[in-house]
């Protein structure tokens, strides 16, 4: 059954509205405090589903997030196994990696609120510069701790912008239209992953049948 995509935004608006609210309430609401560095990383994938799901649109940012996520999990597994015989502080990293991870999946949520509702981006800009403070202030303290064996973040998409040489018209034309951003990210494998999750959605919603054929055939 083909579904319009008008309908797939309004879904995905909904769902990302009331999932917003959730956040918020248990923010602010009451917090059960998790002292299993099992349960801290059973959520961390959790935080990694929704960093690395496809949405109805892509962005730069979104791959920022997923770069910085790879980069840091290095960083968190290389601290993990250097205090292995100092369980404090294996939670005390746990723990920060899990608000690292919360942290970019609040800051890739704010992007595509963005898209949907352009006045979250100035109501919610002291929630987004918290999550940003909290980001960089979790890499500083990693990579004090890891001097030299410090995995580096991949430069953002501003960064890139800043430092890189820009594309000429012939790549230009290569691109799709408000895609010139992949230029700048030849050295990306999540944005590799992105185009090639973003065709598989494109023959998917082109090919229903197929699709519910195999869905069929799954179950």
């Amino acid at each position: 059954m083909y579904i319009p995509d008008w309908i797939i935004v309004l879904a995905v608006f909904i769902a990302t509205y009331f999932y917003w609210k959730k956040r918020k309430t248990n923010r602010h609401g009451a917090q059960q405090e998790v002292t299993s560095v099992e349960d801290i990383e059973s959520n961390v994938r959790y935080l990694n589903e929704q960093i690395f799901a496809l949405e109805h649109f892509d962005s730069p940012h979104f791959v920022d997030c997923q770069d910085a996520f790879d980069a840091m999990q290095i960083n968190y597994f290389r601290l993990k196994q250097r205090f292995v015989h100092h369980p404090e502080k294996v939670l005390e990293v746990a723990k920060d990696w899990n608000n690292y991870a919360s942290a970019l999946q609040e800051l890739k949520h704010a992007r595509v609120m963005l898209d949907v509702d352009m006045d979250a981006w100035e109501r919610d800009g002291d929630e987004r510069t918290e999550y940003s403070i909290i980001k960089d202030e979790i890499e500083k303290k990693f990579k004090s701790l890891l001097g030299r064996d410090w995995q580096e973040i991949p430069p953002d998409y501003f960064k890139r912008m800043e430092t890189m040489k820009k594309p000429d018209e012939n790549a230009k034309a290569k691109l799709e239209l408000g895609q010139t951003w992949r230029w700048y990210y030849g050295d990306s494998g999540n944005a590799y992953r992105l185009v090639e999750l973003r065709e598989k959605a494109r023959t998917q919603s082109n090919n229903p049948r197929a699709t519910n054929n195999k869905q069929l055939n799954d179950s």
